[in-house]
């Protein structure tokens, strides 16, 4: 027998086959999320930040401020505040400041990587354009993290990115198809496509940039069709695709239990698990 977490998790898989319209949307609009958002977190070329810099595992080590503000609401996300309560969190803080602030954390710990996670890197173009000069002046280079739905709607802003040359692009795609992507976001199905969209911005317009995947709720046949999609752009990006196994933070684990949603895999002490239907791990 399925446990509860697997019954609801198919219900609710179920309800969202079945109230599909195409002329109505099936969930909210990332775009006009990220506006709303930038309302919040932008002021001037100011932006929201949680954090300015600290030392991070990830890419062998990086540096990296926490972002305010977030167009997406991933059920499964470990940012509590930062995304869920923009208007109450952080502090505006000019690009110079943050830089400078990623710059000597950056010299302390001797990384040649910085970033701004936890939230939308895209909110607030001028804002991260005004840092991106900044970094084109060092010998630092800067990860740019995004769900790549603004990036995937507009072309021009692939474009305006390219100018810059210390800067990568890391495009995180949540789930392998389109019913996955809104049970995990909440989101319009349709805006899926936007992601995959903005790979092909990018790399025509010559920016540096890689796939994450959120595999954890996926199965081998729908990871496998993912896979083919981003091969259709371009073979490449499956030489850099990271596949991302949530972790599952105390508050995580809470919110995904509450709403009977159950991963197949988890990241746990750097080693993926694959969780039994019926585990108490979960």
């Amino acid at each position: 027998m399925l446990s509860c977490q697997y019954k609801t998790r198919f219900s609710m898989m179920k309800k969202i086959k079945k109230t599909d319209h195409k002329d109505k949307p099936d969930g909210y609009d990332p775009i006009l999320l990220a506006e709303k958002e930038e309302k919040i977190v932008i002021s001037g070329n100011k932006r929201k930040y949680a954090r300015l810099a600290r030392p991070l595992r990830f890419y062998g080590g990086i540096i990296s401020a926490t972002e305010v503000g977030c167009n997406l609401r991933c059920k499964f996300c470990f940012s509590d505040k930062p995304v869920r309560r923009p208007h109450s969190t952080g502090r505006f803080y000019t690009p110079q400041q943050v830089f400078n602030a990623l710059k000597k954390k950056a010299d302390q710990y001797g990384s040649k990587l910085i970033s701004a996670s936890a939230s939308e890197g895209t909110i607030g173009r001028h804002h991260l354009f005004e840092m991106l000069e900044m970094v084109d002046k060092t010998d630092l280079v800067y990860i740019l993290e995004t769900n790549g739905m603004t990036l995937g709607h507009d072309p021009d802003f692939a474009r305006q990115l390219s100018k810059f040359r210390n800067l990568h692009v890391r495009v995180s795609i949540k789930g392998t198809t389109k019913e996955e992507y809104r049970m995990l976001t909440g989101a319009s199905s349709e805006s899926y496509d936007l992601p995959y969209k903005a790979l092909e911005h990018l790399m025509n317009a010559g920016v540096s940039c890689n796939v994450c995947l959120v595999v954890s709720f996926s199965s081998t046949k729908d990871i496998k069709k993912a896979e083919q999609r981003l091969a259709s752009i371009r073979p490449g990006l499956l030489k850099s695709l990271e596949k991302e196994h949530i972790t599952l933070f105390p508050k995580v684990r809470k919110r995904l239990i509450n709403m009977g949603m159950m991963p197949e895999t988890v990241r746990r002490s750097e080693k993926i698990i694959r969780l039994k239907k019926e585990s108490k791990d979960f």
